[in-house]
């Protein structure tokens, strides 16, 4: 498999280059030259098959040429060994579906991937004698889930950012009690925004690359978006569902939908769901690339406005000069921003989009634990909300996380505790070094921790 950035068609770069790297040199994304294009006949004669085997007929094209096919079956069943004995449920809700992704280790969508991953470089790294060091940022789930699934593997020291009081107290425990020695933990003084920025300066610093062998754990890693279209096969081979509402911040959720329906699976809508931090509803609609200050909402892991996988769907519409021009002058709030009107088309065709409000997500998990007996947490429900104002119908709606990861504004909705089978002591105590937020700061505690 051949890739290249999505700032540069001209240079190629190889499977071990992309997993090395994590992001492309010139600080794109890495995208595949082409893709793999499956028939209808060979997705048709999945039907039936386990998870497992879903995810071995997706991954084999793009892990052929690192691991034999032995390999790649060990790597994705030992991936999903401390999952629920059911890897994906589904749940009815009326007049559409709840795809339940919290059945991981710590409780989000984001395992699925993430546990992958893990296992992808742990197979890695055995045939090689190097070190790894990844760097992550987060709103919340991405970093358990990446912690979760890197504790403990030898030659690999993981950083993760997550924006100082702005995640759950759940995922916040999640992220700083694994008691890992090879786990490290900063809360940054500022938002996600600003963490998925000082991770993005880090890959660009060509002093602190010629020193460690860096990569990212966060969906710039083509390694880590991609592993997340494999439910989406699950559900429409489980259940004929061709459309899906997807809670959205930084678009990689999505877009491994669109990945999907370009390699052949006959996905018919997608829906991009956002709350008040709405960037993605804006430019679908209206073409408005406009940044604004983020919104703290009651889905905290939607407070993003820099959609980084953005780049990944928009560099097929967009010249690359266009591209970098637009990703240069998003910083800047007063430099009014759009594309050309024949991308915005394509995109706008691709997709549709709604917002919501936090009192409407509040409504909307009271709603439904009165009508269907079912409790969502505030992310799911923003999904539920807007399919209700698109009157989507026969969709399959993403349940990104357990509802107990975000117990207080749950139990303001429903005025009940959550209960749940696992028991979460949190018996570690919390370790986490609070930064300021700036780059040279993060840099020298890198430095002096790596």
């Amino acid at each position: 498999m051949k890739y290249i950035s999505t700032r540069n068609s001209q240079n190629f770069f190889s499977s071990e280059q992309v997993l090395n790297y994590g992001l492309a040199p010139d600080g794109g994304l890495f995208i595949p030259k082409h893709l793999p294009k499956f028939s209808q006949d060979s997705i048709n004669s999945l039907k039936g098959s386990s998870y497992q085997d879903i995810a071995f007929f997706i991954l084999k094209p793009f892990l052929s040429d690192l691991f034999s096919d032995i390999e790649i079956k060990k790597i994705i069943e030992e991936a999903y060994m401390n999952f629920d004995k059911e890897i994906v449920t589904s749940s009815s809700l009326g007049d559409n579906y709840l795809l339940n992704l919290f059945h991981g280790p710590t409780l989000a969508f984001k395992d699925y991937a993430m546990c992958l991953l893990a296992k992808i470089y742990e197979y890695y790294l055995s045939k090689k004698d190097q070190k790894l060091l990844i760097i992550g940022a987060t709103s919340g789930d991405t970093g358990s889930a990446a912690i979760h699934a890197f504790k403990g593997i030898e030659n690999i020291k993981i950083f993760i950012l997550h924006p100082h009081n702005l995640t759950s107290q759940f995922q916040r425990k999640q992220m700083t009690t694994s008691g890992a020695n090879n786990v490290f933990n900063i809360a940054l003084d500022g938002t996600f925004d600003d963490c998925q920025s000082l991770v993005k300066k880090a890959f660009k610093d060509e002093s602190l690359n010629e020193n460690y062998n860096l990569t990212a754990v966060n969906s710039i890693n083509w390694f880590r978006v991609l592993p997340q279209s494999i439910y989406y096969a699950w559900s429409y081979l489980n259940h004929s569902i061709d459309s899906f509402v997807v809670p959205s911040g930084n678009f990689g959720n999505i877009y491994a939908a669109y990945l999907l329906k370009k390699m052949g699976f006959p996905l018919r809508k997608l829906v991009i769901a956002t709350n008040e931090n709405n960037i993605l509803h804006r430019i679908i609609n209206n073409n408005d690339f406009v940044l604004t200050d983020v919104i703290k909402t009651n889905s905290p892991s939607m407070d993003i406005t820099i959609s980084s996988n953005f780049e990944r769907i928009l560099s097929e519409f967009l010249d690359t000069s266009s591209l970098i021009d637009l990703y240069q002058k998003m910083p800047n709030k007063d430099h009014k921003k759009s594309i050309n009107q024949n991308a915005h088309k394509n995109l706008s065709n691709l997709f549709t989009s709604m917002s919501a409000t936090s009192d409407e997500v509040i409504s909307q998990i009271k709603k439904t634990y009165k009508n269907f007996d079912l409790i969502v947490d505030p992310h799911t429900a923003v999904g539920l909300v807007c399919a209700e104002k698109l009157e989507i119908k026969g969709a399959m709606c993403l349940a990104c996380a357990h509802p107990i990861k975000f117990q207080d504004t749950v139990k303001k909705s429903i005025n009940e505790d959550i209960k749940y089978e696992k028991n979460f002591k949190f018996e570690n105590e919390e370790k986490f070094d609070l930064l300021k937020n700036n780059y040279p700061t993060m840099k020298e505690y890198i430095q002096n921790h790596a």
